[in-house]
């Protein structure tokens, strides 16, 4: 038999009495598991298979080959979440950017640990109006840790660092200086980035979510970067990720 902490990402019911079950876990990355008769016996596996919910499970099988799940128990269910709106939706695309970029079957640790701190400081955020600062920022450092954060210290083009205005360049990856922008290299979904929108996207993936509360960005310019990650992600990822 062998464990792993792992939080739950989706499930389906299977046959009558029995549930399929999706996990990010710690040791195996995303894994599918067979929960037999999740549907009947509450008990068997104490509230831990609720969308959301961090477990440390133990499984009979093969992980990458949808092994049963003979036991778990809940480390946090994270029923502040559920419990409101906004942060069902905002827990809901961490969910989803994780199912779309994570590849099945590969240990990613800190992905994971991404996501539980993610998920911890949304249920603990009094104020829905941050949760889209939370979002950003989840993506920015998932991003980061798959190697597709966009190139923002340097020009893309020609590598030399601009103070002044530079552009983000989807097709380009990153970054182009004003002289690269004008002289019309690449030029697919191209928007001027201001230097403080710059210099957040510098620093944002280094910031440690145990301080959330110190960061202030405002919030018309957080919609606006969040809006222009999932469009360089989708881009170079070839997938529909939501806003």
């Amino acid at each position: 038999m062998l464990s792993s902490r792992a939080i739950v990402l989706n499930r389906e019911n299977f046959g009558e009495s029995d549930r399929y079950v999706q996990f990010f876990s710690k040791d195996w990355g995303m894994i599918t598991v067979l929960a037999k008769a999740a549907r009947k016996s509450k008990r068997r596996y104490v509230g831990g298979l609720d969308l959301f919910c961090h477990d440390e499970i133990f499984v009979r099988g093969v992980p990458k080959e949808r092994p049963y799940l003979v036991e778990l128990t809940v480390l946090n269910s994270f029923t502040g979440i559920r419990d409101h709106l906004e942060k069902v939706l905002a827990a809901g695309k961490a969910v989803q950017w994780v199912k779309k970029l994570a590849d099945a079957g590969t240990p990613m640790p800190q992905v994971y640990s991404l996501l539980g701190q993610t998920l911890a400081v949304i249920e603990n955020e009094s104020d829905p109006e941050r949760l889209d600062l939370l979002t950003l920022i989840f993506k920015l450092k998932l991003l980061s840790a798959l190697g597709l954060k966009p190139r923002i210290e340097s020009c893309a083009h020609c590598g030399l660092t601009d103070e002044g205005l530079v552009f983000l360049d989807i097709g380009a990856g990153g970054i182009l200086c004003e002289k690269c922008a004008h002289a019309g290299l690449s030029g697919q979904l191209r928007l001027a980035l201001p230097n403080d929108e710059r210099v957040f996207l510098l620093l944002a993936d280094r910031f440690r979510l145990t301080a959330w509360e110190q960061l202030q960005f405002p919030g018309n310019k957080t919609q606006t970067l969040s809006r222009l990650m999932t469009q360089f992600a989708s881009y170079h990822t070839h997938m529909q990720l939501p806003n």
